[in-house]
């Protein structure tokens, strides 16, 4: 597994999977947790500038939150071990991280589409509006000016391209049998800024702090600004970013090893994709 050399800070899943050496898991299990995704986005679909003139506290990114809190019951990452290396263990191993990724790479969006909604609004923001500005600055790691949502708040509020948290997982946890990744859901060889690795109560807290990260840590700056050039052309290929990882790991050769498992297991990690895509 590869160390990240410069992580700091950082940061459930409410269904439960048996495993069994002799079968898979089925696709079923992920059901509970898109269906309460879909029931979050209902409370909040994205705004058209248009839209946003009479908003109140119950039409704010708020009520996505809050759906999006509900799903903080998740569990311990199963042993994979008990699976034999290949196929079903990384069938197993993407049943659990894709919808993960996706619900919360789905959020990342919701909230982007919201405060560039704002952002092009010409009526004053409400004062819900405003704390919820604030706190997303204070969560990303910004200070903003009162009022305004910054280039650099949009940067940072933004999705990573699926298949490249897969990849990056996959590499630092072994397909999720490594002992980091069984016993302390670090999926990404994640480091507290005293160097010791990190705990997390489930893999949707391992997927979000590896997000939170990539989205706030000074040594992805440039990684950020060429996401957001990419997402203005209409598309953010996960090699175009996988490239700029050369900060995440000691080792000189970590991006050509990440782009070497996105060859080899993007159709993989695409076939575990549901309806929401980042």
């Amino acid at each position: 597994m590869i160390i990240s050399g410069v992580l700091m800070m950082r940061y459930e899943f409410p269904f439960f999977l048996r495993l069994s050496p002799s079968r898979r898991w089925p696709l079923l299990t992920t059901l509970p947790v898109l269906s309460l995704f879909l029931l979050a986005l209902v409370a909040m679909p994205p705004l058209a500038a248009s839209q946003t003139a009479s908003l109140t506290a119950s039409q704010t990114v708020r009520p996505v939150d809050a759906g999006y809190e509900s799903l903080a019951n998740a569990a311990a990452l199963p042993d994979l071990r008990q699976l034999p290396a290949g196929p079903q263990r990384k069938d197993a191993f993407l049943e659990v991280l894709v919808p993960i990724v996706e619900v919360e790479n789905s959020l990342l969006a919701a909230r982007g589409e919201w405060l560039r909604a704002l952002a092009q609004r010409d009526t004053p923001w409400t004062t819900v509006e405003r704390k919820r500005v604030a706190a997303l600055c204070e969560d990303y790691a910004l200070e903003c000016a009162p009022g305004e949502v910054s280039d650099l708040l949009l940067k940072r509020v933004a999705p990573v391209p699926l298949e490249m948290v897969a990849v990056q997982a996959v590499e630092e946890s072994g397909w999720g049998t490594s002992r980091l990744a069984r016993q302390n859901n670090n999926l990404f060889g994640m480091r507290a800024s005293s160097g010791r690795y990190q705990s997390f109560d489930s893999v949707q807290d391992a997927v979000r702090a590896y997000l939170k990260n990539l989205n706030t840590h000074g040594a992805y700056a440039e990684l950020r600004a060429r996401r957001a050039q990419l997402a203005a052309q209409g598309n953010v290929p996960p090699e175009a970013l996988i490239t700029m990882l050369n900060d995440y790991a000691t080792r000189a050769d970590y991006p050509d090893v990440l782009l070497s498992l996105l060859r080899t297991n993007a159709e993989r990690i695409r076939r575990h994709a549901g309806d929401t895509p980042a």
